[in-house]
């Protein structure tokens, strides 16, 4: 009995089209799984149940109110399981997903969902200026706003004259220009202590993985930063372009872009990394090498070209998995797949590597659009 797991990307360009680019995808994944049965001269009839999972997922992706939230903020992913033979049915939502991908196997491809969970983690955004400060808990299937404060009545009107205490004698002066720059400057850090204060109130009651700002006053931002508390301040990833007034949805669409964005930047340091140690003989490149290594245990870090796939065999119960090769154990199970790099991950995941997906030339290019993996230690020659 097998069970059919889908992850698909609905990203606002993917639901643009029509149709929408995630239902063409998902259709073309379901032609090549039909095709690789043909090829492979499988009996039909032992799929006949995945291909009732295939017709039942296909339906509720056509109907556009299963693709929103009852939070009401973006779904940019989804991971669908099914298993219509023993009345099986998963819809997870979830703001991105790893890989598109369609898999069949004899037990669901959760690792997935995981995985993404886990990376998204606990995200703080903080929209703050010299009036206003609001902070949002953005989780993979919620957004919660934590602290509203619209207007900060303190700092609202600026007096025309500094009050300072000279022994018992109080000095009064005059806001000239230089002295209204002072004023402006004493406000200014004053809201930025504030800020930073408040965020280290909301760390102590609920702990975060990622810190985001976003302020009208741009020069606010670094100077909050440094404010910070030690614990907060490595939380800290980046600035955030919300409008003020803002809404949940903005948020997190304005949040995930960022991710997006962070996430692109970061290929071209780890395309250095991976030919690095490539070079140390610390990575290896090519399908069956990674499968190799993360069989072993020794994968830190697998990068799967965007495009990529490669059909393959998996063994039940003993978990061996290749491109080429027997099953291990003479009672294993084979299953046939026509991609085995979906294993490869899932495999990794389980072991606590990390995986990436190639999207920008440079990262592709260093694995030569096929596989690549950073190793956790260096496999010695044999002589």
């Amino acid at each position: 009995m097998f069970y059919t797991s889908a992850y698909l990307n609905l990203s606002p360009d993917d639901r643009a089209d029509r149709p929408p680019r995630f239902i063409v995808r998902f259709k073309t994944l379901v032609k090549r799984f039909k095709g690789f049965v043909k090829e492979k001269s499988l009996d039909e009839r032992e799929f006949e149940g995945v291909y009732e999972d295939f017709d039942r997922i296909e339906d509720f992706l056509s109907n556009p109110k299963n693709l929103e939230s009852e939070e009401g903020i973006p779904v940019r992913g989804i991971a669908i399981f099914s298993n219509s033979r023993e009345g099986y049915w998963e819809v997870v939502q979830l703001p991105y997903v790893i890989r598109n991908s369609l898999v069949v196997d004899i037990e669901p491809y959760k690792r997935g969902v995981l995985a993404v969970e886990t990376e998204f983690g606990k995200n703080l955004v903080v929209d703050f200026g010299k009036k206003h400060f609001y902070a949002y808990m953005l989780e993979p299937y919620k957004l919660r706003t934590i602290a509203e404060t619209p207007d900060f009545a303190q700092w609202a009107e600026r007096p025309a004259t500094f009050k300072y205490a000279a022994g018992n004698i109080p000095a009064y002066r005059t806001t000239g220009t230089k002295n209204f720059e002072m004023l402006k400057m004493e406000e200014e850090s004053k809201i930025a202590k504030f800020v930073a204060n408040e965020i280290f109130e909301i760390y102590k009651r609920e702990r975060f993985d990622n810190l985001f700002l976003s302020s009208p006053d741009k020069k606010l931002i670094p100077m909050m930063v440094s404010y910070l508390h030690t614990y907060v301040k490595h939380t800290y990833r980046g600035e955030l372009e919300l409008s003020h007034p803002t809404n949940k949805n903005e948020v997190y669409n304005v949040l995930l872009d960022k991710i997006t964005q962070m996430d692109r930047e970061e290929e071209s340091q780890l395309a250095s990394r991976f030919e690095e140690m490539l070079a140390l003989e610390m990575a290896v490149k090519g399908l069956q090498p990674a499968i190799d290594m993360a069989l072993l245990g020794n994968v830190e870090i697998l990068i799967i070209d965007v495009d990529f796939s490669k059909e393959g065999f998996i063994c039940h119960p003993s978990g061996y998995y290749g491109v080429f090769g027997e099953c291990p154990g003479a009672s294993d199970r084979v299953v046939l797949t026509p991609d085995i790099t979906n294993k490869l991950i899932e495999h990794v995941l389980s072991l606590g590597g990390r995986v990436e997906i190639a999207n920008t030339d440079r990262l592709r290019n260093a694995i030569s659009g096929s596989v690549g993996a950073i190793l956790r230690w260096k496999i010695e020659a044999k002589v």
